[in-house]
């Protein structure tokens, strides 16, 4: 279950997505950010957090 603390809107999201950005990566990590940028609920699961944080970390502009 999702804290307060773990809400962020929709538009951050897509913020934290834009950031990490699709060049360079593999079709299926490129599907997984768009599906994740459509979502239109206020928190992500655990492991969409996880997957988005890992990719964060690995692919920095």
């Amino acid at each position: 279950m999702q804290s307060l603390s773990d809400v962020q809107t929709p538009a951050a999201t897509r913020l934290r997505i834009t950031r990490v950005g699709f060049s360079g990566l593999e079709e299926s990590v490129q599907k997984f950010l768009e599906m994740l940028g459509k979502l239109n609920r206020a928190y992500l699961t655990d492991l969409e957090e996880k997957v988005l944080s890992l990719l964060e970390l690995e692919i920095r502009p």
